[in-house]
């Protein structure tokens, strides 16, 4: 049996009450060790703890797009039929049409789940394993917020991502009032990349947009990058 503290945590957005009460079953499970993952209500959203996976109605993705109109976020969303086509073209990994029954909800997270690597290589010779930056300079630990804003940054590698989709990526909601916060952590992770001894690795500021991780050996966008 599996210790639910070991589980991944899965945020699941939700707007309706009655769609809370019926999650009760699935999350019952999920601590029994079914699932392979712990859901989680909004309210319940630790920033400390890792999300793996975001699922909320599809017409509630359309506040978290990138500049290019499509998801950075990893997002499992539900709605009507009517929704499945523009929630795939933004990005969505999954969709949910309704009427959905919990079961399915748990099989498509947990196929999801297994199909993430244990760890990822990327330019420059790094490594990004866990919480860990491995490097030719040697392994530099990340907190959780330079590591899931560094795993969002390689999903979107060669492409813009904007500062509210990082926001979102660390706390579950969009800032409000506006923050600096991720421009603080990508300053740290930046540092950390350069202690790893990572070569041809930029995380670069686009001004009004948000931010682009570029190496040398991976694809690049043309923007012009602004002094953070």
């Amino acid at each position: 049996m599996t210790d639910s503290a070991d589980l991944a945590r899965v945020l699941f957005v939700s707007q309706d009450p009655l769609l809370d009460a019926r999650l009760r079953r699935v999350r019952s499970s999920a601590r029994r060790g079914r699932g392979g993952f712990r859901l989680l209500l909004a309210r319940e959203f630790d920033p400390h703890l890792d999300v793996a996976l975001f699922i909320l109605p599809a017409a509630a993705t359309n506040t978290i797009l990138a500049p290019d109109g499509r998801l950075a976020l990893p997002v499992l969303a539900y709605g009507p039929e009517q929704g499945l086509a523009g929630a795939l073209l933004r990005g969505c990994v999954d969709y949910l049409r309704d009427p959905w029954t919990l079961t399915e909800l748990e099989l498509r997270v947990s196929r999801w789940l297994e199909g993430r690597p244990a760890a990822r290589r990327f330019g420059g010779g790094l490594r990004l394993d866990g919480t860990t930056l491995q490097g030719p300079a040697g392994a530099v630990p990340l907190s959780v917020a330079e590591t899931r804003l560094l795993g969002m940054l390689l999903d979107n590698a060669g492409r813009v991502t904007s500062r509210e989709a990082l926001f979102y990526r660390l706390w579950g909601r969009q800032p409000d009032p506006p923050s600096r916060v991720v421009d603080v952590h990508v300053a740290a992770l930046r540092r950390k990349c350069r202690r790893a001894g990572g070569r041809g690795l930029t995380i670069s500021a686009v001004r009004g947009e948000g931010y682009l991780l570029a190496a040398a050996d991976g694809v690049t966008r043309t923007a012009t990058p602004a002094d953070c």
